[in-house]
């Protein structure tokens, strides 16, 4: 028997919770330190970045095509909350396109006030929470 047993994180069989689940792990281990680093007003090397980007950005899609409409088809409440899904990965998608374009200066990124920040896409997977609830999601 081992001395440390690692807490087991079984999956969401509710799709919607299961794209909140992989968006939710994508943002914690692939981009959290590229987040933290830009919403910091620090630089990054722009060919590090695009590099975890282009990786990240290939499992995004991967997750829009998964809950897409025609590839999905659920009720009108659950309607919802995909398309607040959806509105999040694109939120995300458009703050690093803009990044990209600002050659990944956090500063110059702060004072654009053109897109939504991490802080605001945090305020809408807050929002999210209550949404998966009401639908009863394993996943939230």
């Amino acid at each position: 028997m081992p001395l440390f047993r690692r807490k087991k994180i079984q999956r969401p069989k509710n799709p919607l919770g299961m794209a909140l689940f992989q968006y939710d792990n994508i943002i914690k281990k692939e981009l959290g330190g590229l987040l933290k680093t830009l919403e910091a007003g620090k630089s990054i090397d722009p060919r590090k970045a695009e590099a975890i980007l282009d990786r990240s950005a290939y499992k995004l899609d991967h997750i829009l095509e998964d809950i897409s409409k025609e590839n999905l088809k659920i009720d009108y409440m659950s309607d919802k909350a995909r398309y607040m899904i959806i509105d999040m990965i694109e939120g995300l998608k458009g703050y690093f396109d803009r990044a990209g374009e600002l050659g990944f200066d956090g500063e110059r990124l702060e004072m654009d006030k053109k897109i939504k920040g991490p802080g605001e896409i945090a305020e809408t997977r807050e929002s999210l929470k209550k949404k998966m609830k009401d639908i009863e999601s394993d996943y939230t």
